[in-house]
């Protein structure tokens, strides 16, 4: 029997989720549906990580109360991303297969906004659209929600995290009054907290306990490298793996750029996607990727929001995430459908209590990665070379006829010196890129931290965690420094891009009175966060005083982050 018609789901859905497999729910489908289901208004969040079946949670709900008479939009669906969207759309017509003349229109930026004018006027039940271009469709009067039933806010947190406050509280605003929201989010931020205390009423909410959410088949490694380093690292890491397929996170447009472009020029079938790009260069390249066209991407979180590829077999992070929400976006990437995946981190050693706190917080085994020597790749790329010679060595080609003379020149050639060219034409194929190569020396991986690093090379013990019964996590001489390692980091959704710098922070928490300057041990100031680290004794007195004081003249976040 399918689980799900315990849940009070129509017939016709029951029917369409049989068909695709669905026969059981997962815990944020079994808990919110019913909830969903059964009030005709409610207000409601849900908080569950990626990979846990958000989607279906509320879009089975949302099928069930449409009015297919009222031709109206009664639902609308706000997700941060194009190919979040896309997705949704497609969650949402796959439950309602056997639905007649149900409307569902996809609204997003980057194409031509008068063939979306066009579809809204036709009469759509259900929009599933991006803030921006929500927005403008709102102001233009294209988009008319007053008979909106109900309005869902998928991946909130990522929607404020992209900076998507001012156009979420628009469409809330220009909503129907008595229209039900429904929110749902990996996380409990601020922002969270604040739409649900201004938006939303006696809210019903539904919190899935964390746990080891990526693939059970995606094996995770961390190592660390220095940055000069990591672009030899990441080629021997494709090099020794077979049929790679797998997608390069960076944490800049600029720095995935040129990890792009350096794997191209040493011969990488590699394309690159980050936020410089306009939608149909975007397409363009997705498209190439899943079409297998070439076989690595190189991307950031947000570019790559969305993508849905089964059959990867890697992701490397080439740097580690802001948060660590984002390390589980990425790892749950590969390791689907039931095939194998293995997920790598690169990290500097000053970041391996953050992949320690990741662990802990997911339930993940993460191993150290054994870094490939340059004999291990020569005897890969050797192992190919041959495969390749004995797939080619009875092969006709269609030239046959024209290659006579060449046939019969090298016919009369001794035995030493055919097999002289035939190794040198399958090495000039196979080797020539590793032919000036040197074994990375193990002192250089040592240098970022003054001796410290959690690099272990073949043949060479990694560092370990001992707070996990000796689990090879870290450099086995890593200590907290500091507050014999009672400090908490303090998070400011405030960085780079809004013009601020590390003085800043500092003189915000001083003059805040609850902290003196030396007690202010690090500050890290990345594009849209600060970082601040402090005595775990006054973290949260200094983000009390923090939360009623703004920061040149603006409300920020501030809270501590989870480590």
């Amino acid at each position: 029997m399918n689980e799900f018609i315990k849940l009070g789901i129509t017939e016709n859905i029951i029917k369409a989720l049989s068909e695709a497999g669905f026969t059981s729910p997962t815990e944020i489908q079994a808990k919110a549906i019913p909830t969903l289901i059964a009030n005709e208004k409610v207000d409601f969040h849900g908080q569950a990580q990626t990979g846990t079946g958000k989607t279906l949670a509320f879009g089975i709900p949302l099928l069930q109360k449409i009015d297919l008479q009222d031709k109206s939009v009664q639902a609308l669906v706000i997700a941060p991303t194009r190919e979040l969207v896309l997705q949704i759309v497609e969650s949402l017509s796959f439950a309602a297969k056997f639905y007649d003349n149900l409307k569902i229109a996809p609204i997003y930026g980057g194409v031509d906004i008068e063939r979306q004018i066009r579809q809204l006027k036709k009469g759509i039940h259900i929009v599933v659209g991006t803030p921006g271009r929500l927005n403008d469709h709102i102001r233009r009067r294209n988009l008319k929600l007053n008979n909106l039933k109900t309005l869902v806010l998928d991946e909130a947190d990522i929607m404020l995290d992209m900076g998507f406050k001012e156009e979420i509280d628009f469409i809330l605003s220009k909503s129907c009054k008595n229209r039900s929201i429904w929110l749902f989010s990996a996380t409990t931020k601020s922002g969270i907290d604040e739409i649900k205390r201004t938006h939303m009423k006696d809210v019903e909410s539904v919190r899935i306990a964390k746990k080891n959410v990526t693939a059970s088949n995606t094996e995770q490694f961390s190592c660390v490298v220095p940055m000069r380093y990591r672009q030899k690292v990441l080629c021997r890491v494709i090099d020794t793996s077979p049929s790679f397929y797998g997608i390069i996170f960076c944490q800049t447009k600029l720095l995935t750029a040129d990890v792009a472009a350096r794997l191209s020029k040493r011969g990488y079938s590699a394309g690159a996607l980050h936020g410089d790009m306009d939608q149909k260069m975007r397409n363009k390249v997705i498209k190439k990727f899943k079409d297998k066209e070439f076989d690595i991407l190189v991307a950031t979180d947000v570019a790559a929001r969305g993508i849905d590829v089964n059959s990867l077999t890697h992701v490397i992070n080439y740097s580690l995430p802001e948060d660590q929400e984002s390390y589980i976006h990425r790892v749950g990437r590969t390791g689907r459908a039931g095939n194998k995946g293995t997920a790598i981190t690169f990290v500097n050693s000053r970041e391996v209590r953050r992949m320690k706190s990741m662990a802990r917080r997911f339930s993940a085994d993460i191993k150290p990665f054994d870094i490939p020597s340059l004999q291990d790749i020569l005897k890969s790329r050797v192992s190919k070379a041959l495969s390749y010679s004995n797939e080619n060595c009875e092969k006709d080609t269609q030239l046959n006829g024209a290659l006579d003379p060449l046939r019969s020149s090298i016919s009369d050639l001794p035995k030493d010196k055919l097999v002289n060219i035939a190794v040198n034409l399958l090495s000039d194929k196979f080797l020539k890129s590793y032919s000036n190569e040197q074994e990375i020396p193990a002192n250089a991986l040592l240098e970022d931290s003054g001796g410290r690093s959690g690099f272990r090379s073949r043949g060479r013990s990694s560092f370990r965690d001992r707070s996990s019964g000796g689990r090879h996590f870290g450099d086995r001489r890593f200590r907290d420094r500091g507050n014999n390692g009672n400090v908490s980091e303090i998070v400011l959704h405030v960085g780079s891009e809004h013009g601020i710098n590390r003085s800043d922070i500092v003189k915000y928490f001083v003059n805040s009175r609850a902290i003196d300057r030396k007690h202010i041990e690090k500050v890290r100031v990345i594009k849209r966060r600060s970082f601040v680290m402090v005595p775990s004794g006054v973290a949260r007195k200094v983000v009390s005083a923090l939360n009623g004081k703004k920061f040149q003249n603006k409300k920020i976040r501030v809270g501590i982050t989870d480590r």
